[in-house]
């Protein structure tokens, strides 16, 4: 896994419900949130299924904590 391009829980997610933002900025930064969340759900996607295909199952089960807080974090995209 590569940690430098890991999801890290703790990573804030911006608020959309920002009453200061505009309506061009809250666009602007659900498309960049969705960016960074496809980017990132693809890439443990596919280290899970690496994991699972070595049976390492320790990985497996980290990698799948870590999709888990992701869907959590980005919940309001989908």
């Amino acid at each position: 896994m590569n940690k430098h391009f890991s999801f890290q829980p703790e990573q804030s997610v911006s608020s959309i419900k920002s009453y200061e933002m505009t309506r061009e900025e809250k666009l602007a930064q659900i498309i960049v949130d969705s960016s960074v969340f496809q980017f990132h759900k693809k890439r443990l996607m596919k280290e899970i299924d690496d994991a699972l295909s070595k049976g390492n199952r320790q990985q497996f089960i980290t990698l799948s904590k870590d999709y888990n807080c992701l869907l959590k974090q980005f919940a309001y995209l989908q």
